[in-house]
């Protein structure tokens, strides 16, 4: 995945204009457009402001992982849960882990 394609998924998952991401990364509209149909690279300047005006690290816009969550309502949990911290975390991680597993074992039985 591109960081055209990155910079766009992820400014729609947040349900984000064009517009307001360029105005809130103070960049112009037209060359936030470039970017995302990958016209044109955003300079490092600009890809910070994208990142920061988005809550990401650039790191994010940058990277070769092409793990996406694409359900809306779990991407705005998990976002929650990152600025988390503590035992709330490891509680939130170990049931996970459980429905994970549950999930998983009946899967086995069923099949």
């Amino acid at each position: 995945m591109t960081i055209a394609e990155r910079i766009k998924i992820i400014r729609q998952q947040k349900n984000i204009s064009q517009s307001e991401l360029a105005k809130a990364a103070d960049i112009n509209v037209k060359s936030l457009s470039r970017y995302e149909i990958g016209t044109s690279i955003p300079p490092a300047n600009a890809l910070k402001a994208i990142a920061d005006a988005l809550g990401v690290s650039a790191d994010v816009l940058l990277s070769d992982d092409n793990t996406q969550i694409k359900d809306k309502e779990l991407l705005k949990k998990f976002e929650i849960i990152q600025e988390m911290n503590g035992e709330a975390v490891k509680m939130i991680i170990n049931f996970l882990d459980l429905a994970i597993r549950d999930y998983k074992t009946k899967q086995t039985y069923t099949s």
